[in-house]
């Protein structure tokens, strides 16, 4: 039988490792996949039978160092109605995957403040997402004025001013962390 302590605190998936950590071997894994009660769902990934695989969360247990940023998180924290037709993901300075690269929109932050203004978030099948606060990509999102879509950007910020749970203290944190001071001003300014 299974040993369902394997998979207790990460949502009905296993790494490879954890799984010969537990003292599975590989003859057992294969036994498990054959016989159907487990099944794989990336290289060195597994997951129960009954667990609905969660490309955003697998992505997320494959490069812990991912976050979801910029368009992508003003989709997960509600600031925008538009699902992003390349999900973006911020990482590190240095960290580098090709899976990422394949899959996503890859940015690359500064490593002092790539932990700064991460929240979490559910995915559509339940599973915890690390994404960046909205303060933060508001922000993050004036850093580039060339990338800025203004037409997701301008309907975000209001939204935000007009939340009851907008924090300008935390918001203007983060634009002194991305120099984006003078540009966000004429944005408080009409939003009052």
């Amino acid at each position: 039988m299974f040993d369902k302590k394997l998979i207790e605190n990460i949502n009905g998936y296993f790494s490879l490792k954890a799984a010969t950590d537990f003292g599975i071997t590989r003859w057992q894994l294969q036994e498990l996949l054959n016989s159907g009660e487990i099944q794989k769902v990336r290289y060195g990934l597994y997951a129960l039978k009954n667990v609905i695989p969660d490309d955003l969360y697998i992505t997320q247990l494959m490069c812990p160092k991912a976050i979801y940023s910029h368009d992508t998180a003003l989709f997960f924290t509600g600031y925008s109605d538009q699902v992003p037709f390349t999900y973006t993901v911020a990482v590190p300075h240095g960290y580098i995957s090709k899976t990422l690269v394949a899959q996503y929109n890859v940015k690359h932050v500064d490593n002092k403040t790539a932990e700064e203004g991460i929240i979490t978030v559910k995915s559509e099948l339940g599973n915890d997402l690390k994404v960046y606060c909205i303060e933060r990509t508001l922000c993050e999102l004036l850093h580039k004025p060339s990338e800025l879509d203004k037409e997701r950007f301008i309907p975000a910020i209001q939204k935000y001013l007009r939340s009851k749970d907008k924090d300008i203290l935390k918001l203007m944190h983060f634009a002194k962390i991305f120099h984006v001071e003078k540009r966000l001003l004429p944005y408080l300014e009409v939003g009052q």
